[in-house]
């Protein structure tokens, strides 16, 4: 063992994958009331978990502050642990339930961590009896008598909650076209619920599996998220059965769903096409547009876009250096991904669209197109400006100057993308960095330099980063990508609700527009209000899998 003091602040998360604690972790906060609120805090508090049976270890930090550690031999769900602590910060003041609150997120410094005033947080006991502690856990009957014990306080808190919750009107979850709705997110990810809805955590967590296979998602989709930790709320809910029978559990939990869903479920009223010009998915064939012919050839489409995106590619980061052109290669990516989608170099995509699909506003990327737009023997040329429900049609065009370039270069591997949800957190160079391993342009730090021309220092920066996400692994001295990985980072990290939170905005907007196309049909022919653009993905996308039309893949 080492008597060398850490030389960084250390934490460790509260609770595991599995949504459930090995320890209460009392945090008594100076700044709260002072030290000697907080003294006398962790006296009465020590004096209670004593009066219960229940041994513990006490740390101290420079500052003031306290923590108490409660162990126990069995792991404890997050509800209970939560409405323990959040029971004994209504009588303790000073007690900060935060560590308890996230199941993603709640961490606590630990003994010998460096503090961020100065200092180490230090064991106020001796060594060996904070390891007899810890080597002799609590059984479950300290548990039980400290439940039994703070049965009002408890009983207070849930009501509070409660009470918070907005209310929605009940029926069959509803999981559109592969999305989850907010409230059962949101239950999957901290095993929070409202209790008006559901009355017991079995109710809550049956919410979520039939909301999952409303959404048309499989039992795979749902087990691989409780097993690599996106959903600890969920496995918080099934912490009641021992790990051996949690799978049995959810294959029940997922065939009653299944017959509960079959037998409630309606089928929605036919629907009577109408004639019109808008784009219903993603992969539709562009309907014919004034201007360009109702028929083209696919190959030479195709073609031509492969040869559109490699010149760009190849020139980017000459025509559009530094943090500045980010936004509009991301941008001339994501028309790029719409024409393969579309098979057509003629694309009328809307703003929001594309805004979606680079993680930017809408009026931002308005901005980025005028601008493209306007710029003679450019990258897009516009062929007819917004009209009606029709979105501006762009042609992809090679550059004048950089036409002979493009009859010498080699097509560029791999899939078109704009900038994947994961990389609205992890930012453009982790995407940059990420796409040209992906493509197998560079494998090695130096070759990713050369290839991205992004500074040494910050590639090295990006690849630790995609490293520590499991987005990157090495093998024998090179970068393996692991793409299969990018919606479970966004998961974990929370970008699809930044996701879901924009389409839904978007999605308003476009029913307002077309509510106001309805109120003026005779006037369909003028041109569209740039303010009044309207967002084409259809309302059901689900926002996991796509950037602009494949967020994850």
């Amino acid at each position: 063992m080492s008597k060398a003091l850490p030389t960084a602040p250390a934490a460790v998360r509260v609770y595991g994958a599995d949504g459930c604690c090995a320890a209460l972790c009392l945090d008594l906060d100076a700044s709260r009331g002072g030290p000697d609120a907080v003294a006398a805090d962790a006296a009465r508090l020590t004096g209670l978990l004593r009066g219960h049976g229940a041994r513990f270890v006490t740390d101290a930090s420079p500052s003031g502050g306290v923590h108490i550690y409660v162990p126990f031999t069995a792991r404890v769900p997050y509800d209970v642990a939560r409405e323990l602590v959040e029971a004994l910060a209504t009588s303790h003041p000073t007690l900060d339930p935060g560590p308890h609150r996230s199941l993603k997120t709640g961490c606590i410094r630990v003994p010998g961590s460096t503090h961020k005033t100065g200092g180490h947080q230090r064991l106020t006991m001796p060594l060996a009896a904070a390891y007899d502690v810890l080597r002799r856990p609590n059984p479950a009957d300290v548990l039980t008598a400290l439940r039994t014990g703070l049965a009002a306080e408890i009983s207070a808190w849930k009501a509070a909650q409660t009470a918070a919750w907005p209310q929605e009107p009940s029926g069959v979850p509803a999981g559109r076209g592969g999305q989850l709705s907010a409230r059962l997110r949101s239950i999957a990810e901290t095993g929070l619920y409202d209790t008006n809805r559901y009355a017991s955590p079995s109710e809550a967590r049956q919410g979520v599996i039939a909301g999952a296979v409303a959404a048309g998602w499989s039992l795979a989709d749902v087990a691989a998220r409780l097993h690599d930790g996106r959903w600890p709320g969920l496995a918080a809910l099934y912490a009641r059965y021992r790990p051996t029978q949690r799978p049995a559990s959810l294959a029940k939990d997922w065939h009653n769903a299944q017959t509960f869903l079959a037998t409630a479920r309606q089928e929605p009223p036919t629907r009577t096409p109408g004639e019109n010009h808008v784009r219903r998915s993603h992969t539709s064939p562009l309907k014919t547009h004034a201007g360009i012919p109702a028929l083209l050839d696919p190959h030479a489409e195709h073609d031509h876009i492969r040869t559109w995106r490699t010149v760009l590619r190849a020139t980017e980061q000459h025509r559009f250096p530094g943090r500045a052109g980010y936004l509009t290669r991301f941008v001339l990516r994501a028309l790029g991904e719409a024409a393969h989608k579309s098979g057509t170099r003629y694309i009328a995509y809307g703003t929001r669209s594309l805004a979606i699909a680079v993680g930017a506003d809408h009026s931002t990327v308005a901005t980025v197109l005028r601008r493209l737009a306007s710029e003679p023997g450019g990258w897009i040329d516009l062929i007819e400006p917004a009209r009606g429900e029709h979105g501006d049609l762009y042609e992809l065009t090679i550059p004048t100057d950089l036409v002979a370039m493009a009859a010498d270069l080699r097509w560029d591997r791999g899939r078109a993308h704009a900038l994947r949800p994961v990389f609205r957190t992890l930012g453009p160079v982790a995407a940059l960095v990420f796409e040209a391993v992906e493509n197998g342009r560079a494998n090695t730090i130096t070759s990713l330099v050369t290839a991205t021309g992004i500074a040494r220092s910050s590639v090295h920066d990006a690849v630790d980063t995609l490293s520590s996400h499991g987005l990157l692994e090495r093998h024998d001295r090179t970068l393996v990508a692991l793409p299969h990985h990018l919606l479970r980072a966004a998961e974990i990290l929370g970008v699809l609700d930044d996701v879901v939170a924009q389409m839904r905005r978007y999605t308003a907007e476009r029913r307002r527009w077309r509510a106001w196309l309805a109120r003026h049909e005779q006037h369909t022919d003028s041109p569209a209000d740039p303010a009044e653009d309207f967002w084409w993905p259809p309302e059901d996308d689900d926002p996991s899998g796509y950037t602009l039309l494949a967020f994850a893949s």
